[in-house]
């Protein structure tokens, strides 16, 4: 059980609070933690339009990586300074936009002056969501659950009005990318999102709790279970990744039905990886339609051999691991997959598992987090590189095996729309 003395460790060890958390009178219900690098104001008029009636402090952490221009969030800072505000202490500032609906602005630039390049969007997130924590401690937050958003994502009011289970470490929300017709960006962005949901759905077909998707801009963090496990990583990209593997390892993660969050398809280069990237990629290419995106099925079913195995060898550690491996995946798959597990001591881990857990439910539950989202996703990519290169989207729904669902046909749009009523997500 996380009790608040972990919760105080945790800001007075780990917790980056540039400046310390200011004290400013109000009480919220909710907060929503944004990271802001070149951002344009408009996106704050428009959130608090749909949320002008909801109780909730929107907490702005504004940030400049390294060798980007001086001048990038000067916008944002005079679109803010509109708004009737309240300078806290160096660096923050409160301002009112409604009754019940105030922002919090972090100018972590001024405070910190600019975020190294290898920390990224992960630092700004990172002190967003300590101080978060603090405000959830301290009482001015009355909701348990840190909301994690982007600057191009609007989230319908009825998110703030649902009920997690408490026995969730995170919730995993809907989210859907706003399409314009004839618009190459949208199309890319789209072929994109239908790689992630691709990915999701062959773990959740694996019985995998790491089938979830990890987007920055839609997802909670329960505060205690944010702080048991030491924060956001201070990564330039992938972060959210990073940070709802480790909370996977305390907790479920929820995936929530129903409506979800809508992000504007934009190019970007904000990142080294994720859609920004891979979309610009993709409009380099010559027919994206037939672009290398997708993985390969056989690739799970390969990992799924792989992960009856290692089932088997927690309860009979005593197995010839090697041996059985060459014989259930051949021997050319097995030279590609045994490195990675030599290289993580898998031998070791699995003697520890079997003397640690008695019985194979509790034997499963240890395995879960030792064999984790990540090295799930690096044998994916061993087995990938090494016999079952990436398929186009042309060629995935032209294979029925691809899938792990039923699709309404192949153009992009059925096959999301598929994809949105197996999940149980509304658009």
């Amino acid at each position: 059980m996380i009790t608040p003395a972990a919760v105080e460790k945790y800001l007075g060890t780990y917790a980056l609070l540039p400046g310390g958390c200011p004290d400013f009178d109000g009480e919220w219900k909710h907060i929503l933690v944004v990271p802001c690098y070149d951002e344009s104001p408009a996106f704050i008029e428009g959130f608090c339009r749909t949320h002008g009636a909801t109780s909730i402090l929107l907490l702005l952490v504004i940030n400049r990586p390294e060798s980007s221009p001086s001048t990038v969030n000067q916008r944002l800072r005079n679109g803010l300074a509109r708004w009737p505000h309240e300078p806290l202490q160096p660096g923050y500032t409160l301002h009112k936009a409604s009754e019940s609906l105030s922002i919090l602005s972090v100018d972590l630039e001024r405070l910190e002056g600019e975020t190294p390049r290898h920390q990224g969007v992960g630092r700004a997130r990172r002190v967003g969501c300590d101080l978060a924590l603090t405000l959830i401690y301290r009482g001015t937050i009355a909701s348990p659950w840190i909301y994690s958003g982007d600057a191009d994502a609007r989230w319908p009011a009825s998110l703030f009005h649902q009920r997690w289970p408490d026995e969730a470490s995170a919730i995993s929300l809907p989210f859907t990318h706003h399409l314009a017709e004839n618009d190459p960006t949208s199309t890319a962005t789209l072929l994109y999102e239908l790689k992630l949901h691709h990915y999701v759905l062959h773990l959740s077909a694996l019985g995998s709790p790491y089938a979830f998707h990890a987007l920055g801009s839609s997802f909670a963090a329960r505060a205690v279970k944010y702080a048991a496990v030491r924060g956001t990583p201070l990564r330039s990209a992938g972060e959210d990744f990073y940070l709802l593997n480790k909370l996977a390892k305390v907790g479920i993660i929820h995936r929530a039905i129903g409506p979800g969050v809508t992000i504007t398809p934009r190019r970007s280069a904000r990142v080294p990886f994720g859609t920004g990237p891979a979309v610009r990629q993709l409009l380099e290419t010559e027919d994206m339609f037939r672009a290398p995106l997708f993985y390969d099925a056989r690739c799970f079913s390969t990992l799924s051999t792989v992960l009856e195995l290692f089932s088997h060898w927690v309860n009979h550690p005593s197995s010839n691991a090697e041996a059985e491996l060459r014989r259930e995946l051949g021997s050319d798959i097995a030279l590609s997959v045994l490195p990675l597990l030599q290289q993580w001591r898998y031998q070791k881990a699995i003697t520890h598992i079997h003397n640690a857990a008695n019985g194979a439910a509790l034997r499963r539950n240890h395995t879960d987090v030792w064999l984790d989202g990540f090295k799930l996703l690096k044998l994916v990519h061993s087995i990938r590189d090494g016999h079952y290169p990436n398929i186009a989207f042309i060629d995935s729904v032209s294979q029925t095996a691809q899938w792990p669902i039923a699709l309404h046909g192949p153009a992009p749009e059925q096959v999301r729309q598929a994809i949105y009523e197996n999940l149980g997500w509304q658009f």
